[in-house]
């Protein structure tokens, strides 16, 4: 599953059990977004770090990802 991130907090690759691409994709709208980064108090917008697998699918033109639990927030109007 997808993790959000924003670019302060980033994804620590040493803290993650699966292997993530290291190239996160943006979420639509990118920056205003209502895709926040799933970092406890942050509320920048998010960026999306996929699974290796998941991000083969991207490459193939896949553009819907599920994401982890408590993992992301969203904004809404």
């Amino acid at each position: 599953m997808a993790i959000v991130r924003c670019e302060s907090c980033g994804l620590d690759m040493r803290k993650t059990q699966k292997e993530y691409h290291t190239t996160p994709v943006l979420p639509i709208g990118f920056p205003d977004t209502g895709v926040i980064c799933g970092r406890k108090g942050c509320t920048n917008p998010g960026k999306v770090w996929l699974e290796k697998i998941q991000y083969v699918a991207y490459q193939n033109g896949e553009r819907y990802f599920g994401v982890k639990t408590n993992t992301v927030k969203i904004k809404v109007i």
